[in-house]
């Protein structure tokens, strides 16, 4: 369920012990010791978990304020409650219809884990191959799962890729089984199958894209008309070369240094989040991998690219792929980057980078705490 920051808060502090709701086909699913979460509407990943404790209903709202305390159901203690304020919310005639639900609910104090990226590269596009992530993720005690492949996997978009190809490694890569083997109809029947499902845990779809500054306006043109629930953008090319691949150092071998790497690669991650094509920005600070990383020169450019998140109202990754995949120490994004994403309020989503079931949820708590935590 969704809420306002206001009756949100008065739940968390403890004050707020009943939600009232359409008695409607939806809730009257609702039985006691369920489990709701309610999210912030201005932050979809602050959320609540509930425990019912009990369910009331009435045949109005006017019945059913006459037996609750004014604070349980979210006044103010010097606060005068009426009845007629849910019209804000519901219209008579909703109400004569389905009558009215008190929830009693009791406030857990528990983390919402979300695992908001992964792949389904090494699979097909099937129910059965969705659901080993939602079984790999309920047996990681995660609360959301965000499936996203990467564009290299649908036809529409291998013109974006053409300019990798002058290099004859990068040609083989683009030409293996995995990639350009499906069309997003594909991807959106798949996904049309899973919303119908009645899931332990919520699953949301979005597209890994691969953006350069060259490629910019082919992608605005087929993104256009995406219906998915997000677009993360990710920087996996310098000027042509792919930086995360075992070839990567030898193509950029006489073409450029580390230096040269490092500051190309935020200039793209700028120009991404400025475009205003996406709603998450993918491991910000994945070009680590590529050698000797001087994070504390890199101060200035973080704040450059926090400023253009903030601005931008986007989602930066907590990635803990640099960990499990590459062998860094960190579980995720830098100290130094983390700090600043967060003191400037950036909105931050962890991340395994899951290519396979087996890696769903990895260091995703351990993740989640650390956007938690201040130094």
């Amino acid at each position: 369920m969704n809420l306002n920051t206001e009756p949100f808060e008065l739940i968390r502090k403890g004050s707020k012990t009943v939600e009232l709701r359409l008695n409607d086909e939806k809730r009257r699913k609702i039985q006691a010791d369920d489990l709701i979460f309610f999210h912030r509407i201005e932050e979809e990943y602050d959320v609540l978990k509930c425990r019912v404790r009990k369910i009331r209903t009435f045949p109005d709202f006017y019945e059913l304020y006459l037996h609750y305390d004014p604070v349980s159901m979210g006044y103010d203690v010097d606060e005068k409650a009426d009845s007629r304020d849910m019209l804000e919310y519901y219209t008579e005639e909703e109400i004569c219809r389905y009558g009215v639900m008190a929830i009693e609910i009791e406030y857990l104090d528990d983390l919402y884990l979300t695992d908001g990226h992964m792949h389904l590269e090494y699979g097909d596009l099937s129910e059965e191959y969705v659901m080993r992530f939602v079984a790999a993720a309920i047996d990681k005690g995660l609360d959301e799962i965000d499936i996203l492949d990467h564009t290299h996997r649908f036809r529409e978009f291998e013109c974006c890729y053409e300019h990798l190809r002058r290099y004859e490694q990068q040609d083989a890569w683009l030409k293996q089984k995995t990639k350009f083997c499906n069309t997003l109809d594909d991807y959106y029947r798949l996904i049309e199958v899973m919303r119908k499902k009645d899931l332990p845990i919520r699953v949301k779809f979005g597209l890994e894209v691969c953006y350069s500054e060259n490629t910019e306006e082919m992608l605005r043109e087929i993104l256009k008309d995406m219906r998915l629930d997000f677009l993360t953008g990710a920087v996996h090319s310098i000027d042509s070369i792919l930086y995360d691949m075992p070839f990567s150092m030898e193509l950029f071998e006489g073409k450029k240094d580390i230096q040269t790497i490092n500051r190309e690669f935020y200039e793209a991650e700028l120009a991404l989040v400025r475009s205003g094509l996406f709603n998450r920005l993918a491991h910000p600070d994945q070009i680590r991998i590529c050698g000797p990383y001087e994070d504390e020169k890199l101060v200035d450019t973080y704040e450059e690219l926090t400023a253009a998140l903030k601005k931008a109202d986007m989602y930066a990754e907590n990635n803990t792929g640099i960990h499990y995949r590459y062998g860094y120490d960190t579980i995720g994004l830098s100290d130094q980057l983390l700090e600043t994403l967060k003191s400037q309020g950036v909105r931050l989503i962890c991340a395994s980078d899951a290519h396979k079931p087996e890696h769903v949820g990895t260091d995703i708590y351990e993740a989640t705490m650390r956007n938690r935590e201040r130094r």
